[in-house]
């Protein structure tokens, strides 16, 4: 169990395997019974709009900041429409961009067949497919897709200073790269706060962020 001194008033976590949000309930039950939790069932690109309507709504005398940690298992699973449903809100995001795992594997096989819409979806666009083709000879596809999104996220008002200011996280075995970890944040603050937090983080798969009960 992990001692939490300064809690968020609200916490919303949203999964769609039932046996993994059974066991994220017993576990709140069992060690953080004093905190205020909401649980969503199901997928969050579709429901994001109950998601949405669990956060506080702001109001003059009552501020509200959002932090929004998206974990994707593959590049299918979070929709760019999703996390852009959620800006309207004042909220900074951590996301797990997974082109190490999913796109260097199925580029060539099926991303870049047009009527594949998965890196389309995680992206919010099919431009991507013409950008990339300018550039690929001599580039890596997992720093293209990591700026294209960060590029993305500036359009919607955020910081992206670039990919130096992302996480790499690689494998233990073979040092390969497995994911990046992105913050984007609106506020100059979020962007300190990142990179206080990088200092004491391990790029191996030993890294966490936060801690678990």
């Amino acid at each position: 169990m992990c001692v939490i001194s300064d809690k968020f008033d609200l916490y919303i976590f949203c999964e769609k395997d039932e046996t993994k949000m059974d066991a994220l309930k017993q576990r709140v039950r069992m060690n953080y019974s004093d905190v205020n939790v909401e649980f969503i069932p199901g997928d969050s690109n579709s429901q994001v709009n109950q998601i949405i309507s669990k956060i506080p709504q702001a109001r003059q005398a009552f501020k509200v900041l959002s932090f929004c940690f998206a974990d994707p298992y593959n590049l299918k699973s979070l929709h760019f429409a999703t996390v852009e449903s959620l800006s309207h809100r004042f909220i900074d995001f951590l996301i797990l961009i997974p082109p190490g795992m999913d796109a260097a594997r199925n580029l060539d096989i099926h991303y870049l067949n047009p009527k594949n819409k998965i890196i389309d979806n995680f992206l919010g666009t099919p431009e991507w497919r013409n950008e990339w083709q300018k550039v690929s000879i001599g580039h890596r596809f997992d720093e293209f897709l990591t700026n294209y999104y960060g590029r993305n996220m500036q359009k919607l008002g955020y910081h992206y200073p670039g990919i130096e200011s992302t996480r790499l996280i690689r494998s233990d075995e073979k040092n390969l790269p497995l994911y990046r970890l992105a913050l984007f944040s609106r506020a100059k603050l979020g962007e300190n706060f990142w990179k206080e937090s990088k200092k004491y983080s391990d790029p191996q798969l030993t890294f966490h962020f936060g801690c678990r009960g």
